[in-house]
């Protein structure tokens, strides 16, 4: 009995920790995955630094009321050199010495008071590890900013931030690398699409016949990134254009903190500058950009805000200074040339010549800045591929 024979494909499934994988290194799962490692080591900092700060509070408090005694003493004290002349029967310089002698021994004893516990004549104490400080603390960690504006100081909490920062500073590089590599390739996409078309269009004229239809060769209509005339993949972003976008990300940062965190202008702009480029020197941090972010939505929306503009302004940052570096190297490349340094003769000029006539196409190899697109006037264009023309027959 002859019939059809089937055959059952079945379609392997993914593995669910490739699933897990692909999700977590994808831009979005990293980001969430570098907000997540910066939250749980700041709950975990807190933890481990949460009962040292407790005695440090209590031995302040401590502190704070010995130091009332002392100073309720010596009041006493003066009162009885001047009055009881039965035990102190002081002269004036004999009451002035002693005096001195007192004040002298109370100085030494605040100093060391401030220096032990911190005293500041109140009973405030404000921890280092609050949530907002410690998730600060954890961003300068991964980051590599190091403010230095909390520390841990118990042997738990400081053999925990080796281990931290060596699996955090990497997943941040990584996160960059990838976030700014995206970056790069959509600013230098933006550029070449908004600021280079009319040169492309300029070019494409220049290069094609006088007859040809300009509407069936348009650069619309050309693949993104392999464009005939000047290919956006190629295309160079000139210094001034990542400076100004530098400048403006930075002053835009620095408008904003002015007004949050009441500083000047320029201190501001001085802070961004300093965060972004990793510098950190930890005479300015932002603290009201953090302050009652629990029960404040626009608090809550601030301090987003601050982690998000450190992170993705120094992956601006560098992406900016990697565009720069290109232009660098091929000014530099271009210097060489010109004096007759490194000029193998590899970037020679490449003419292809098409059935219209002998007429100048961007190279294939050709980043599109190379070649300039000057020609004639359009008369003598003709008359140019004319006489081409009757060269040829």
């Amino acid at each position: 009995m002859g019939g059809t024979s089937y055959e059952a494909y079945v379609q392997k499934g993914t593995p669910w920790w490739k699933v897990i994988t692909t999700v977590l290194f994808s831009h979005v799962g990293l980001f969430v995955l570098v907000i997540a490692y910066a939250v749980g080591g700041a709950f975990v900092f807190m933890d481990l630094e949460e009962e040292r700060e407790e005695l440090a509070r209590i031995a302040k408090e401590s502190k704070t009321r010995d130091m009332e005694d002392a100073i309720r003493y010596v009041k006493q004290a003066f009162w009885h050199y001047g009055t009881n002349e039965d035990r102190f029967n002081y002269t004036r310089e004999q009451f002035k010495e002693a005096v001195y002698i007192d004040l002298q021994t109370l100085k030494n004893y605040v100093l060391k008071a401030n220096e032990d516990v911190g005293y500041d004549a109140t009973d405030d104490f404000e921890r280092d590890f609050t949530f907002e400080k410690a998730l600060l603390f954890t961003i300068t960690i991964m980051s590599t900013v190091g403010y230095g504006h909390i520390a841990p100081k118990t042997i738990e909490g400081k053999m925990f931030c080796i281990g931290y920062s060596l699996i955090g500073i990497p997943l941040l590089l990584v996160f960059m690398a990838q976030i700014g590599d995206w970056m790069a390739d959509s600013f230098r996409w933006l550029y070449s699409r908004a600021m280079c078309r009319w040169c492309r269009a300029r070019r494409r004229d220049s290069e094609l016949p006088p007859g040809l239809d300009r509407k069936e060769k348009g650069i619309a209509k050309d693949e993104v990134g392999k464009e005939r005339y000047m290919p956006t993949d190629l295309v160079m972003v000139p210094i001034m254009v990542n400076l100004m976008l530098i400048f403006i990300f930075i002053f835009g940062g620095a408008l904003l903190f002015a007004d949050w965190e009441g500083w000047d202008m320029a201190s501001s702009a001085y802070f961004c500058f300093v965060t972004l480029t990793t510098i950190g020197f930890g005479d300015m941090t932002p603290v009201k950009s953090f302050n009652n972010f629990q029960h404040d939505f626009k608090a809550a929306l601030k301090m987003v805000f601050t982690v998000s503009y450190c992170i993705f302004g120094m992956t601006l940052l560098s992406m900016c200074m990697n565009l720069m570096q290109e232009q660098i190297l091929d000014k530099v490349s271009w210097v060489a040339s010109q004096i007759g340094m490194g000029d193998d003769g590899s970037d020679e000029e490449i003419v292809k010549l098409s059935r219209e006539g002998k007429v100048k196409e961007t190279p294939a190899d050709k980043t599109g800045n190379d070649l300039s697109f000057g020609m004639p006037s359009l008369p003598a264009r003709k008359k140019s591929v004319s006489e081409d023309k009757q060269n040829l027959v």
